[in-house]
């Protein structure tokens, strides 16, 4: 049998390597990168919800992608052929608020020189997503709710009602119930929104979509602007399974924009490329593993290992989870001396 070629430790992995299954199963048809356990179970809630016209709470981590769910959410749903509009409550100052939901009539105010429909028209027939509602002000939370209740929403300086037929889908990084429960948020409003809830989970909760995730962003700046790095040195990637992200995905795609217009077209990522907070956890695959291939072998074999925790030791599960068979996995796991018991992962070089 012929011995696999040795390549330097330094040599490059290609965007490809980075994810030979691709985006997942989910980038096509959601625009949703990965296809660990965790995002599969979260896309098929999406799917499930989306069929209703019910008011969804999208609970997660800033930066976590829960603007992207909305839209994975209104893309699947009977109102598709409509419009999908964002608001932010934490971007736009409260004294623009209303009238940027609700509209005004003209004379409503200073510089209100005509009528205005506010986002909620706009609206009409498809989708609102009202990103971190958990910063509305009490005045517009009594608004919100009235609307909520009653379908019909009134301009600013206006005294007719005009009736909306929009799906509202909200998102937060608050623990709203909590806030309820202190008073800072109304009760009632929560209870109308926290119809259906979707949970985003955090990026070290699905550690397995990094490198997908990597491929993604890198291809994109290539595409948006010009920066078509070579590919990714093997302790780079070490280093990116082995942090944290409390900015999630936001926080990947920064550290990756700011390398890869560090190491230019054509250039590499290395690991001092990342920045200091990138490196301060120790690698996940250990320096004996001198080799490309040994890298790699090693990378695959944390890969399974990750899965199998999460799905304490369930090879049918972890298996659908990597996209691959129980049989296949098994294969995997007897070439690289992977156990689902928690022993230290042997792979061989």
């Amino acid at each position: 049998m012929v011995e696999p070629i040795q390549v330097e430790a330094d040599r490059p992995l290609p965007l490809p390597a980075l994810a030979p299954g691709g985006p997942g199963p989910y980038a096509a048809a959601l625009g949703i990168v990965g296809s660990s356990a965790a995002l599969r179970a979260l896309c098929e809630r999406i799917a499930a919800h989306a069929r209703s016209s019910a008011t969804v709470l999208i609970r997660g981590e800033t930066g976590s992608g829960k603007e992207l769910v909305a839209r994975a959410l209104h893309r699947l749903s009977p109102r598709a052929g409509r419009a999908f509009l964002p608001h932010n409550f934490a971007s736009i100052p409260d004294s623009l608020v209303e009238s940027e939901l609700f509209g005004h009539a003209r004379g409503a105010f200073t510089g209100a020189h005509a009528d205005r429909p506010g986002l909620f028209e706009l609206a009409d027939g498809g989708t609102l997503f009202l990103d971190e509602i958990g910063d509305a002000s009490p005045s517009v939370q009594s608004r919100l709710l009235r609307v909520l209740q009653e379908g019909e929403v009134r301009r600013v300086g206006d005294g007719r009602s005009r009736r909306v037929d929009v799906r509202i889908v909200a998102a937060t990084h608050r623990d709203l119930a909590a806030e309820a429960r202190a008073g800072r948020f109304r009760a009632d409003l929560y209870y109308r929104l926290h119809v259906l809830a979707l949970d985003v989970p955090p990026l070290r909760d699905r550690r397995s979509d990094v490198p997908a995730l990597a491929a993604h962003i890198l291809e994109s700046l290539a595409r948006r602007d010009a920066l078509a790095v070579r590919g990714v040195h093997p302790a780079a990637l070490e280093l990116l399974l082995a942090h944290d992200w409390p900015g999630n995905v936001r926080e990947l795609e920064a550290v990756l924009t700011r390398a890869a217009h560090g190491a230019g077209s054509g250039g590499v990522i290395g690991p001092e490329a990342l920045g200091p907070e990138i490196g301060q956890r120790p690698l996940l695959v250990r320096e004996r593993h001198a080799t490309l291939r040994g890298r790699t072998l090693a990378y695959e074999a944390e890969l399974i290992r990750t899965a199998l925790d999460a799905h304490r030791g369930n090879r049918s599960r972890a298996a659908r989870s990597l996209g691959l068979t129980r049989q296949g996995l098994w294969k995997k796991m007897r070439r690289l001396g992977v156990r689902a018991n928690g022993d230290p992962i042997e792979a061989a070089d």
